[in-house]
């Protein structure tokens, strides 16, 4: 069943993807200004993350980490395993790779790169993030990274394709802008800005191909 995931994943992903269409559900914004999204600055520096999909219990997981609090732009928030590149990174994917490995312990050789989503802009830390889609084949082993890492958290596709996960609320940005922010509910914890418009992206793949939501 997995396999048959794994091979209508990758034919979707070789397809359009859905790109801003997807990541405007998910974008936080201002109020008198809803539609104003910053462009890309010029200086934008690179980045990436890796997108870890499994399966157990009979269905697709996702791998989400949390981040410890510290005096940073994205403390605390819920993210893929990633980060910006070393000079001995040959390219972004070798950095999702590596980053993944320094901060929850799964060997680059035990995963299967399936492909990647559009990129996202941050522009509180002035990032252009990658998302790479990559696949487990066995459930995962963890070597958390404590200092880079609070907590490892793995979700059911099922679970995030509900209806009623979605929610919206006034938000502080680290930057002390005001905004609303949709996000998703996450037993509690609010999953939101640049890893939710990800997900949006990653779920809108799924709802368009019957197979794939069957298999969720």
């Amino acid at each position: 069943m997995f396999e048959e995931f794994i091979d209508t994943m990758k034919k979707e992903l070789g397809e359009k993807l859905p790109g801003n269409s997807a990541h405007e559900k998910m974008r936080p914004y201002l109020r008198l200004s809803p539609k104003l999204n910053a462009p890309v600055s010029p200086f934008a520096k690179a980045s990436a993350v890796m997108c870890l999909l499994f399966y157990k219990n009979n269905q697709t997981h996702l791998i989400l980490i949390q981040r410890p609090v510290y005096e940073g732009v994205h403390s605390g928030q819920l993210a893929f395993p990633g980060g910006k590149p070393e000079p001995s990174d040959a390219n972004l994917l070798e950095t999702a790779f590596r980053e993944t490995f320094e901060e929850i312990g799964i060997e680059r050789n035990d995963i299967f790169h399936l492909g990647q989503l559009s990129d996202v802009y941050v522009w509180a830390s002035n990032f252009l993030v990658t998302p790479f889609i990559g696949i487990l084949k066995r459930e995962p082993v963890y070597q958390k990274n404590n200092f880079e890492v609070a907590e490892i958290i793995e979700i059911p596709i099922s679970f995030l394709l509900k209806e009623d996960i979605v929610k919206e609320k006034p938000m502080k940005s680290k930057l002390n802008s005001l905004l609303n922010a949709p996000y998703f509910d996450i037993d509690g914890k609010e999953l939101w800005g640049a890893t939710a418009m990800m997900i949006s992206e990653l779920l809108e793949i799924i709802r368009r191909n019957q197979v794939l939501l069957k298999l969720n």
